[in-house]
């Protein structure tokens, strides 16, 4: 029987007491963009042959706290703009995927203020989204509104003069935002209906 238990011993040992070799992380890559945004990783601990490690389980923790987080399943969510890395460690084994958080920043209006006409063309609004470092992010789309709605109607990038009287646009993206005055003079007398 001693023999046996043995073998069943060192065959249990072979099973749970892999050598862990490497972690493949997964995503290799993590980007956030908002601040309600979250990415979960994955490390599987490979041996040297390419076999997962069953019951291996990593660690996790961030290179710059400040950035970003990460908490004991792996979830990684954003603090501000910046790089970071998210790092993986089981025993001596150790692997990183770099973090970036690419927050809006600043959001710029052309032009600065409008005057319109009651009732005539639109004026088109040229919108800039910076992000950190003064980057232009071209993969947010703006929110437009009037504060007194009945004064100025905003469309895809344009504001339209409805009634004579003066508000502000607001521009949000991402929850940064920025406002202009608008003011609505009467049409000219003769102008063309």
């Amino acid at each position: 029987m001693r023999p046996l238990a043995i073998v069943g011993l060192a065959a249990l040992c072979l099973l749970g007491c892999e050598r862990v070799d490497y972690l493949q992380l997964t995503p290799d890559t993590v980007v956030l963009r908002q601040p309600n945004n979250e990415v979960w990783m994955q490390a599987k601990a490979m041996t040297h042959t390419g076999r997962q490690a069953a019951h291996a389980r990593a660690a996790w923790s961030i290179k710059d706290p400040a950035i970003a987080t990460v908490d004991e399943s792996g979830k990684v969510r954003p603090v501000k703009s910046g790089k970071t890395e998210v790092i993986a460690t089981y025993k001596e084994v150790t692997a990183s995927v770099p973090v970036e958080v690419i927050y809006v920043e600043k959001v710029e209006v052309t032009p600065t203020s409008l005057e319109l006409v009651e009732g005539g063309d639109a004026t088109e609004l040229k919108v800039k989204v910076l992000g950190p470092e003064g980057r232009v992010l071209t993969d947010r789309s703006p929110y437009y509104r009037a504060v007194d709605p009945k004064v100025v109607s905003l469309g895809k990038n344009a504001a339209y003069g409805l009634t004579v009287g003066s508000t502000t646009v607001e521009v949000q993206v991402d929850g940064v935002k920025a406002s202009i005055p608008a003011v609505v003079k009467p049409e000219p007398k003769g102008a063309k209906k």
